[in-house]
């Protein structure tokens, strides 16, 4: 019989490289990294892959205990400050909140990811655990849902050039 994998299997996990994609949408890779096997139009090679990838679509910020740090709309300096705050942090706790199941994570540099939808729909999350096979977490029609199939988790089109890594 199979599990389906928790939330709880992030902690204690680090934050091994930060990017942002299209719209500014956040991609934390958390534990070992795998090399891209994607080559962008320019030659150079995708971002790795963590053991577990949180996508924070269109709606998340950073908080500090007691302010917002940053969110999606934030320049690129403040997306290169974020991934420097994140980066070889580990995470502390991870769970969803309110009616709709939006996703929070803590991490041990005492910040916050919290996703807040504010368009129609679900929330736009997702959380993806690759071992021992890709299961991806999300929201449908307001429900916590898993995917099993190896298809990859939402994508955006282009990547920006923030990227930061620990190796």
């Amino acid at each position: 019989m199979k599990t389906d994998p928790s939330l709880d299997s992030l902690v204690g996990h680090t934050v091994s490289h930060v990017w942002f994609g299209d719209y500014s949408a956040l991609f934390l890779e958390l534990g070992e990294l795998t090399p891209s096997k994607l080559i962008r139009r320019d030659g150079s090679l995708g971002n790795p892959q963590g053991e577990f990838t949180v996508y924070a679509g269109f709606d998340w910020r950073i908080e500090r205990p007691r302010s917002v740090y940053g969110s999606r709309d934030c320049t690129r300096r403040r997306q290169k400050s974020i991934t420097a705050k994140l980066l070889g942090t580990m995470v502390t706790s991870a769970g969803v909140f309110g009616r709709l199941a939006e996703l929070q994570i803590g991490f041990s540099s005492g910040m916050w990811l919290t996703t807040f939808g504010l368009g129609r729909g679900d929330p736009d999350w997702s959380v993806s655990f690759r071992r021992p096979s890709v299961i991806h977490l999300s929201t449908t029609q307001g429900r916590l849902s898993f995917d099993r199939r190896d298809s990859k988790p939402p994508k955006p089109k282009a990547e920006q050039a923030v990227h930061g890594n620990t190796h």
